[in-house]
């Protein structure tokens, strides 16, 4: 009886430990570079970007966005080598988000602020 209480404790505990929304929108940006140094497509394509993001970087609509993203992310080069450096602290207001990052790409440091914003509950980019 008292292992099932403290397993029910334990699990309530555990239930209310998720992230919060500054973690989660700066572990999307962290997400985002992983999945284009690693080319991979389903994840950047069909997790990371907002739906209108995803139709700006694709530069289709609809279902055929998701199709041109993957292709357009396969066809770039030297994305293997891109580093995040540095991530601040994410600035939330809301469903919106803003995470300034410095990655290296082709040797150049980029110090970019990326766009966020909350879609189905998940942390999305919508611009940079």
């Amino acid at each position: 009886m008292f292992r099932t209480a403290a397993l029910i404790c334990l699990l309530a505990v555990l239930a209310g430990c998720g992230g919060n929304d500054q973690d989660d929108a700066e572990q999307t940006v962290r997400d985002f570079v992983t999945a284009l140094r690693e080319r991979d497509a389903d994840t950047f394509c069909d997790d990371l970007l907002t739906e209108e993001f995803l139709e700006q970087f694709s530069g289709a609509s609809g279902e055929n966005a998701s199709e041109s993203c993957k292709r357009e992310l396969k066809s770039l080069t030297g994305i293997e080598r891109v580093k995040l450096v540095k991530i601040g602290k994410a600035k939330v207001d809301g469903d919106k988000a803003s995470v300034r990052a410095v990655i290296v790409r082709q040797g150049q440091k980029i110090d970019q602020v990326y766009r966020l914003k909350k879609e189905d509950g998940d942390w999305k980019l919508a611009g940079a």
